[in-house]
């Protein structure tokens, strides 16, 4: 999808996808059926004829795999032979990319602990034994030094300065990388320059140890990538003087143009029960609390709003972080305001928590803000997708069951949703090899509180939101690529939805890493990714 023409290109070929800036792989596997599609202003309408898709191969395959077996049958999805077969896939999708930035040996392979080292050679084996003790004294500094260090960096350091020095870091490293190595470290020759400089710069994290404490620091500065200065050549400023703030905007100590209302709200009732444990509808009185950030665009509260929804694997994310990019995606969607609240993070809670939070984070926003439920779309990135999709569902549960009858929102977006909560398969276990974001260092630290906090695999399927009805969902739009870890769950999750008659509109790129959005400032393939998404949001 051109959304520079507003046009459905068509593509014969990988290649041909590859080569067209702007277009948007989509699964041949995937129908896409635009509830809309009589409205004759319509900007998105997909034809539904093999002949004007493209379609990847590993595409196809992974969404059709499950959904062949049994669509319905959740069972299917956990037969021995299903999970051979997507395993088997992922592994053969590795063989064909250029791994550990080109290198000839596998670096991690002398850091991590898994590592059959009978199988290293003894060149492999002597350096391994130093190198590890190296990290983890390197490690153990660290673990003293890293709480003033970062304190004094988050609140010492004018997020200004912070945000400037971050670019002109980037601007002097990439002509270098440009000039000294090139596209040799990307997963494959095609991606962008930049993302080959990007690849380069961030794969080093898989090496060392990953702490929820230090997730929790990486995603807290999120806002410093963001600065408004980073999309001056993508978002048109305000054409009329009426849609300026009529008094001085607080966001620039946020790094933002917009105003920024910090919320602290008490709610009287939650209408919506939600839970796995059980069924809950209200809780203890400080946990009725509504918190977070609005950030509002304009002189006055716009008519449609995005509710925000950040990741971070449930362990970490916080509203002040996200503050620039949801900004971002705000005015490139026609200038809506954007809620991103709070909510609480596992371990020292459960998935069950961070589910009511949301919950009532959106019934604040229709009967405390006044919004119409039909002018709010929810955005969720990583496992703030999950939590969107949940979200969704459990309105729909309370609605059949008569419980409550809160209206459902206009669509949600999932940016690289996490969904999926049972033991890792196929894409979640091998693409941690190459992916930036969750590396093999991150996936050992996050994956196994999901079994402490969940429990048995039963409970790991219930609490899923890919494995639960989507009868009755409004329409969704994923944007994911076909190389990052939660690529499968994504396509399941389109496959299911799609079967049980839910509008879905699918965006995938080739070679990127989890949720590469939220790189729009550095890569182009990132800013496609977020015209993608806004295009989507304008149309609902």
């Amino acid at each position: 999808y051109n959304l520079s023409s507003n046009k459905m290109e068509a593509a014969n070929d990988n290649a041909t996808a590859e080569t067209q800036p702007g277009v948007v792989v989509i699964p041949r596997s995937v129908e896409f059926v635009d509830a809309r599609k009589n409205r004759s202003n319509s900007a998105l309408t997909f034809a539904r004829t093999e002949s004007t898709v493209s379609c990847s191969s590993s595409a196809s395959s992974s969404c059709s795999d499950g959904a062949e077996s049994s669509t319905d049958s959740i069972d299917a999805y956990f037969e021995e032979a299903y999970i051979q077969k997507v395993n088997e896939r992922a592994k053969k999708e590795n063989e064909k990319l250029n791994l550990n930035l080109g290198l000839p040996v596998d670096l991690t392979e002398l850091t991590r602990r898994d590592v059959n080292t009978a199988e290293l050679s003894v060149v492999k084996r002597a350096i391994r034994v130093p190198v590890r003790i190296m990290l983890h004294i390197l490690h153990r500094f660290l673990s003293l030094v890293e709480n003033p260090l970062f304190k004094f960096w988050s609140r010492r350091v004018p997020l200004k300065f912070r945000q400037q020095l971050t670019f002109v870091a980037w601007t002097i490293y990439l002509p270098i990388h440009k000039a000294l190595i090139g596209r040799r470290s990307g997963l494959h020759p095609s991606v962008s320059l930049e993302y080959h400089a990007l690849t380069s710069m961030m794969w080093w994290g898989r090496l060392f140890p990953i702490t929820i404490k230090r997730i929790r620091m990486a995603l807290s500065q999120l806002h410093v990538c963001h600065p408004c200065w980073a999309y001056k050549d993508f978002i048109k400023p305000a054409s009329t003087d009426n849609k300026h703030l009529t008094k001085r905007s607080n966001g620039e100590k946020h790094g933002i143009s917009g105003h920024v209302i910090e919320v602290y709200h008490q709610m009287q009732t939650k209408l919506t029960p939600t839970g796995f444990r059980e069924s809950v509808r209200n809780g203890k009185h400080d946990e009725m609390i509504v918190t977070g950030h609005y950030i509002q665009q304009s002189s006055h509260p716009s008519e449609k709003v995005i509710l925000w929804i950040y990741g971070g694997a449930f362990l970490a994310g916080d509203s002040t972080g996200n503050l620039g990019i949801a900004e971002k995606v705000g005015l490139m969607s026609g200038g809506r305001d954007c809620f991103i609240p709070n909510y609480r993070l596992i371990p020292e809670a459960h998935l069950d928590d961070a589910l009511f939070d949301v919950t009532l984070a959106y019934e604040y926003l229709l009967y405390e803000r006044g919004i119409r439920p039909e002018n709010v779309t929810l955005l969720g990135v990583s496992s703030g997708g999950g939590l969107v999709t949940l979200l969704m569902q459990a309105l729909v549960e309370a609605r059949l069951k008569n419980e409550s009858y809160v209206e459902l929102p206009a669509g949600g977006v999932l940016i690289g949703p996490f969904v999926d909560y049972c033991t890792p398969k196929g894409s979640m276990d091998a693409y941690i090899k190459h992916d930036l974001i969750v590396n093999q260092s991150v996936f050992d630290e996050g994956i196994p509180y999901l079994e402490v906090v969940l429990g048995c695999h039963k409970n790991r399927v219930e609490a899923s939101p890919i494995y639960r009805s989507f009868i009755g969902l409004p329409p969704l739009c994923i944007c994911v690529s076909e190389h990052e870890v939660v690529y499968d769950q994504a396509m399941i999750l389109a496959q299911r939805a799609k079967n049980q008659g839910v509008d879905v509109t699918v965006g995938t790129w080739k070679y990127m890493c989890h949720i590469f959005p939220f790189f729009a400032p550095f890569v182009p393939e990132g800013r496609e990714g977020l015209e993608f998404i806004c295009g989507w949001l304008k149309e609902h």
